[in-house]
């Protein structure tokens, strides 16, 4: 929003572009990586419910949000090395 306002200028230090760009694209993945598990959990508990009637354990949940973090930080984690080593 800082930039729109200043004109498509970046109007904070170089070292927040990066960072910004970042937070951006990665909560975009986040959340369509979120609805995706969400939407494998769902079919799989209308085609085989009486198989996934008991399985909502905690730590398999939090195992796959985890890996879900994981994959999106460090796919977009190409910002950075873009940034530092000469991609502008």
């Amino acid at each position: 929003m800082a930039e729109v306002v200043a004109g498509m200028v970046w109007p904070l230090p170089a070292a927040l572009c990066p960072v910004a760009n970042f937070c951006f694209y990665s909560s975009i993945y986040l959340s369509s990586l979120f609805l995706a598990a969400l939407s494998v959990r769902r079919y799989l508990g209308v085609a085989f419910p009486l198989r996934l009637r008991g399985q909502g354990r905690l730590g398999r949940v939090a195992a796959a949000s985890a890996l879900l973090w994981l994959l999106a930080c460090s796919h977009c984690s190409i910002v950075f090395v873009a940034s530092y080593h000469g991609g502008g």
